[in-house]
């Protein structure tokens, strides 16, 4: 777990080597979607600028792996856009649900930055899981910004759940989510069977 003070360290960081990389990507919000176009660059420079800050920051050793950097081992991803009030993807929610259960890892935090105003948001996503929706079909595990936006407060811990109660709760998420996909599926096979049937 990144403790509170270290939370606040990342966070300054941050917050001062934004303003420059902006520049040295050149960075223009009337590209057309401007987040996409330059997330790729901006993390890129975020992660080699905190490497050099600190030692205690480090790269993924695994190529498939679900972090973009580590701080003192614990995983963040970093999100990069420009007005960003979508669904990003967050990380396959199978993936989070081995990692936790198999104490591969204690949080998976999200660093926002949405390059208007600059707007800056740290937390760890088991604390979130109430304004993130999954996709059984595609396994993936979404943040629904607006509603996030609503009710996040920088290293507020106060609504943390036990690992049980996390556990418990993502295996809910899985099964309403079974459910609703294997109820899609039927329907658009129904739907299948009759056309087929003109054709026996």
């Amino acid at each position: 777990m990144i403790s509170s003070e270290d939370k606040k360290y990342i966070m300054k960081l941050v917050k001062e080597l934004t303003p420059d990389i902006l520049v040295k990507i050149k960075f223009d919000f009337t590209t057309k979607e401007p987040g996409h176009s330059y997330h790729g660059q901006f993390e890129d420079e975020l992660v080699k600028g905190l490497i050099e800050a600190d030692s205690n920051f480090s790269e993924p050793t695994d190529t498939r792996s679900s972090d973009d950097i580590k701080y003192k081992g614990h995983y963040i991803n970093i999100k990069f856009g420009y007005n960003k009030n979508g669904n990003p993807n967050i990380c396959s929610m199978k993936r989070l649900y081995n990692y936790y259960h198999t104490d591969q890892i204690d949080s998976y935090h999200i660093l926002s930055i949405d390059a208007k105003g600059p707007e800056y948001h740290l937390f760890n996503v088991y604390d979130y899981l109430d304004y993130t929706n999954f996709n059984y079909g595609t396994g993936q595990l979404m943040l629904k910004e607006s509603k996030f936006k609503e009710v996040y407060t920088f290293n507020d811990e106060s609504g943390r759940l036990t690992k049980s109660e996390t556990i418990l709760k993502m295996a809910d998420m899985f099964k309403e989510e079974c459910d609703r996909h294997i109820l899609l599926k039927t329907k658009q096979q129904k739907k299948i069977e009759e056309v087929a049937s003109a054709y026996r």
